[in-house]
């Protein structure tokens, strides 16, 4: 049985990548996961129990306050004044405009999807041109130091100063892709004319927008909770991996944490860390950079009817993945982590707390930078 729905599931998959036979492949992997669901009623029911936890628990909390304040600080014009004073360096090193650097900042503080809530606010404000949007994303779509830093580096793998070679390796990584993927774009040139308006702080509206964008990352978290789990019922990813593993001769357990890591990395992660793979910390920066499957679809939901093109997005972050493992196996032998002792152990609270901070702080002074700026000029 486990067999008939291996073939079927991996038949979908193939149908799926021809262009022609797309919707035939949608339509297979649909009927066969609605059999599942029916046949395995406690694995779906317990799954999305599961996906439903982690979002409310982990999600939600990390993600929820720094939505709210991205809208807010684009209400008040912020943005604005990050894109002014960043514009001459991000368009040199990025070759986009200034409000590259504001989504990016946005991005390193509050993790996926973040970056891309930031693109979607630009394009429909009309800040940013077409281009624009796919150029920036390459570089703004990273995790937050509160999953990194705290639930991987503190939690997993029981040390801070893991978590944060991980988010380093993680960041500059972000920086390298932006960019090798830019390196033959044209640059994007943009006059910026500063106007007085008179903002309103719309708290109620914030928080629609954000709540609105909370319920599709739900949605995400709790199917490909589901997914995962029933692909696992017929051991989808350990008739995977035993193939794989004949083919390139590695080890075959291995291998399927690898590929379950590739659809979801919170659980992927923990997984890795319990498992005997060899440079742990290496495949963990890939996930991290790469972001799974799931946070794709997640970008994808907040980014429809964008017009970003998902392929592009998806190969930039499989060159992020592998740019980040490269500059954690540089970081680890600089530092020569082997012969560091760790003990002491950060509050992931504390670290929330920290990042929120240490985020408004930023604002603050960039904001206070531009207004002494824009007085000398007008004075």
């Amino acid at each position: 049985m486990e067999k008939i729905f291996f073939i079927l599931i991996a038949l979908s998959f193939i149908l799926l990548f021809i262009k022609k036979y797309n919707n035939a492949g949608l339509k297979l992997m649909i009927f066969v996961i609605l059999i599942l669901i029916i046949l395995n009623p406690n694995v779906s029911l317990n799954s999305a129990k599961d996906g439903l936890n982690l979002f409310l628990y982990t999600v939600f909390p990390s993600l929820f306050p720094f939505f709210i304040i991205n809208d807010l600080l684009m209400s008040v014009g912020i943005a604005e004044n990050i894109a002014i004073i960043f514009n001459k360096p991000i368009n040199r090193i990025f070759k986009t405009s200034g409000y590259g650097a504001y989504a990016f900042i946005i991005s390193i503080f509050s993790g996926y999807p973040a970056g891309a809530k930031v693109v979607k606010e630009l394009i429909e404000a009309k800040k940013i041109s077409p281009k624009e949007r796919e150029r920036i994303l390459t570089f703004s779509s990273t995790s937050g130091p509160l999953f990194i830093i705290g639930a991987v580096g503190a939690g997993m793998l029981k040390s801070n100063l893991l978590g944060y070679i991980l988010y380093a390796s993680h960041i500059i990584a972000s920086v390298l892709n932006g960019i090798i993927c830019n390196l033959f774009s044209k640059r994007e040139k943009k006059d910026y004319i500063y106007e007085h308006k008179n903002t309103i702080l719309n708290l109620n509206n914030s928080i629609k927008n954000s709540l609105i964008t909370m319920g599709f990352i739900s949605g995400y978290i709790i199917f490909f909770s589901v997914i995962i789990n029933l692909l696992d019922t017929i051991s989808f990813f350990n008739i995977i991996s035993v193939i794989l593993s004949k083919l390139f001769n590695v080890n075959s357990f291995s291998l399927s944490i690898f590929i379950k890591s590739l659809f979801e990395i919170s659980n992927g992660c923990k997984l890795i860390v319990s498992s005997s793979i060899s440079n742990k910390l290496l495949v963990i920066s890939f996930i991290l950079s790469f972001s799974g499957i799931s946070i794709l679809y997640q970008v994808k939901g907040v980014l429809y009817g964008c017009n970003v093109s998902f392929k592009k997005y998806i190969l930039s972050k499989i060159n992020h993945g592998i740019l980040s493992s490269i500059v954690c196996y540089f970081i680890c032998k600089i530092t020569n982590i082997n012969t560091i002792k760790f003990n002491y152990q950060i509050n992931i609270n504390h670290l929330f707390v920290y990042s929120a901070i240490s985020l408004l702080i930023l604002i603050l002074i960039l904001n206070t930078f531009y207004y002494l700026c824009n007085k000398k000029t007008t004075d």
